[in-house]
């Protein structure tokens, strides 16, 4: 009759695995409802932070437009020339400006940015070496 019967240790023994495991799924759900809540803000925050770039972008792209306006009606009115002898001059003058701006810009990438760490790196790899030539 014992046989039949699942005994009192038989319980006990499956109750705990049951009752771990539901506290598991329990936790995986909390977290993924805070996954989901988390990227929402997250999401939230960097459409912000795409539209506030996009904003910058178009006014500074504006605000250089309007400069070389500028600067084209200033060649006018000094050198008494046509708008369109203008015109070219202008475009010249901020070719000139982009030219080197892009070749500052490539002196700068060009540089390393971590000179400490590449030269703590230098010293690590010297100190490793030395210590595998100790060794053998």
């Amino acid at each position: 009759m014992n046989s039949k019967k699942p005994g009192v240790n038989g319980i006990a023994s499956v109750r705990p695995v049951a009752s771990w495991a539901s506290v598991f799924l329990d936790y995986l759900d909390l977290k993924a409802h805070l996954l989901a809540v988390e990227s929402k803000e997250a999401l939230s925050h960097l459409t912000g932070l795409v539209v506030i770039a996009g904003i910058i972008v178009v006014l500074v792209l504006c605000s250089v437009l309007m400069y070389g306006a500028f600067l084209l009606f200033v060649i006018a009115l000094l050198l008494h020339l046509q708008w369109g002898w203008s015109a070219l001059i202008c475009a010249v003058i901020l070719t000139s400006a982009a030219i080197l701006s892009v070749f500052l810009l490539r002196m700068r990438l060009r540089k390393p940015v971590f000179q400490m760490t590449l030269k703590d790196l230098a010293k690590d790899k010297e100190w490793l070496s030395q210590s595998k030539t100790k060794e053998t």
